[in-house]
This record gives C-alpha cells, structure tokens and sequence, in this order.
C-alpha cells in the first residue's frame, strides 16, 4: 500500500509498504477514504522528534475492513472518523476522561506509544478501536466530520475552557484551522463578539464568514483594537492559536482583569512571561491541547446543521501526489486552509 513515511528532518517520502493486520485483539484495520495534513505534520517534518518509518498523519476517515475479537462496537463496512490518539479506555486517566494521557496509548503519526502507527496511508491499524473511533452517520460525508477528531475538539475546547458567561466577548489570534474551529464554535457556546485576529486577509474572510469581527495584525495593533472594541477593559476570553512567543505576549495583554487566556497552539521553544504582571488580576491560564471527549458531540451537531467545516476545505488530491498536497499545504498556495487527501476507492 502508499503511505507517507518520516525518513528524517525534511524527509517525506510516498512509498510502497505492507498492508497492516489485525494484531490485538482490540484492533480495527480500516480503509482509509479521506485524510487530511495538519499544521503538526509540518512541525515534525522539519523539527523531527519521531523515529524513521513512522507512517504520518492522524486527521483520517475511513471504512472498516477487519475488526478483532473484543472489538463490540464497530463491524465489517462501518464508516468511521478517528481521534488523533489511540487510548486504552481503562487506565486511571482514561477512567477521568483524559484519553490523551493515557499510559497505554500514543498518538498517530507521532512516534508515540506503542507504534509507529500513521493514517497518511491506504489502509491503517487502529488501536482501540472501541476508545479511537466514531461511527459516521449515512446522511453524512468524509468531508463534514474529517475534522471532529482532531483540530475541530481543539478548537471547541479552547472555546469551552475559557467560556463563562452568556454574551462574553471572545478574542483568537491565528485563523489557521484550529482557530477557525474556534470561531465557528464560539456562538453556539453563547460568545457574545468573537474577534480573530491574524494576518492573512483570505483566512480573516473565512472568520467574518462565521460571524467574527477581524484584525489585521500586519496593519493594525490588535491589543489596542481589542481594547477599543471592550471598552478599554480587554477581552473576557482569549484563545492562543498560534504557538508563537509575540502572539503569546499580546494575548496576555488583550485579556480583561479576570479574564482567561486559552493557549491551544503549540510553542516549540521556551518561553518566558511574567506572572508578576497578572498575578493580582484573578487571571486564568489554561495549557493544552484538545479534549477528545466531544467528537461524537460534534458529530451529532454537524448532523443537526449547526456546524460547517467544510468551507475550510480548499484543496483535495489522491493520495498518490501527496508530496504535492503537501507542498501546497506549507507553502499556502491558491489561498489554502485545508488540503484533503482521498484514499482509494
């Protein structure tokens, strides 16, 4: 089968290798009909971090073709979206609901846990398969729920860990796709002004799109338009989507006394900030990346009609030209938010 493997820093490769079996009783083998390229994809490409052969990527739908024997809830022929991060269901984390920290898990496409397990593949083996997986439901496509597992629960956590009040006022900086998610989750949590801060005009368009009011970074300061936007207090709430030490800083200096910072992106280098600056502010901070509870949540309000993600769709190729998927993906080219790939068929 073709599958995308990590060879080393800056070293991708489609190649050809075995199709995956049934290994643990707990597994599913499933067919892989759409994935997708995450901005995480691109971290590990260049920064490495993960062993040579790992299969990437872990944005992924599929169909399951095979299913061992203490799998109970998927059979032969269930379409299915996947988590990022396979989780046993029965260590002390996963009895707290914290899946992502589960001593007997790992995550796909990064080297973690118990494999080199990937979903940039034609066919892929999921672990746990009764903790990873959620059935897609017929009315709906790959394209509607590709994104439930993974930057969609990102981006509705953030929303969750800083929402308080009905007709708070919600500011994000960065409107890739987790930030996007972010704003497209914000009104159905009761966000009052949802306020997307970056520098790409096409991706700001997208957020007003979801009903967000847009700063343009590049050309306006946007703690001081935050500010202005709040009556000079800042605002309630402020999700990090980027991951960068300056856009830390200013979502430290948009938040309100009181207020709460989200941060959701991911920071490669450390980072320094003063604690002394907010510490008589009753200021909260939260770190962490997505709550993989609400995948099934999210796929009931796609279902429903009260989410849209596929706007954020803006390239598809076959799985064949992914090297070219991803260099379109890195390089933002044709106004690209999210590249597809199609298994296949």
């Amino acid at each position: 089968m073709k599958a995308v493997i990590f060879h080393g820093i800056n070293d991708l490769r489609l190649e050809d290798i075995p199709e995956p079996k049934i290994e643990h009783p707990g597994d599913v083998v499933i067919k892989v009909t759409t994935l997708s390229i995450c901005g995480s994809d691109l971290h590990l490409k260049h920064q490495g971090g993960i062993e040579p052969g790992t299969i990437m990527g872990h944005e992924y739908c599929g169909i399951v073709i095979d299913a061992g024997s203490q799998v109970g809830f998927f059979k032969k022929g269930d379409r299915v979206a996947g988590r990022p991060a396979f989780s046993c269901g029965h260590c002390y984390y996963c009895l707290q609901n914290q899946h992502s920290l589960c001593v007997n898990g790992g995550i796909f496409g990064g080297g973690a846990g118990i494999s080199k397990l990937g979903a940039q593949a034609e066919y892929a083996r999921v672990p746990y398969a009764d903790y990873t997986l959620a059935r897609i439901p017929d009315s709906l496509e790959d394209e509607d729920v590709i994104f439930t597992g993974d930057i969609l629960s990102t981006g509705l956590t953030g929303v969750i860990r800083s929402h308080r009040k009905i007709g708070e006022t919600l500011a994000i900086f960065g409107a890739g796709p987790v930030g996007l998610c972010s704003a497209a989750c914000a009104p159905l949590y009761g966000t009052g002004l949802t306020i997307v801060i970056d520098m790409v005009d096409y991706r700001l368009e997208q957020a007003r799109k979801f009903g967000a009011v847009t700063i343009n970074s590049a050309k306006e300061d946007p703690v001081a338009r935050i500010k202005e936007l709040t009556e000079g207090r800042g605002a309630d709430a402020v999700i990090e989507a980027v991951g960068a030490p300056a856009t830390l800083k200013a979502c430290f200096d948009a938040a309100r006394k009181g207020g709460t910072v989200s941060i959701l992106g991911t920071v490669p280098k450390p980072t320094l900030f003063d604690l002394s600056d907010r510490f008589f502010d009753m200021f909260t901070l939260s770190i962490g990346l997505g709550d993989l509870n609400h995948v099934d949540e999210l796929i009931r309000m796609i279902q429903g009609g009260k989410l849209n993600l596929r706007p954020l769709i803006t390239h598809t190729f076959p799985i064949s030209e992914a090297m070219k998927a991803y260099d379109v993906f890195e390089k933002k080219e044709g106004n690209c938010i999210k590249v597809l790939m199609k298994g296949i068929k």
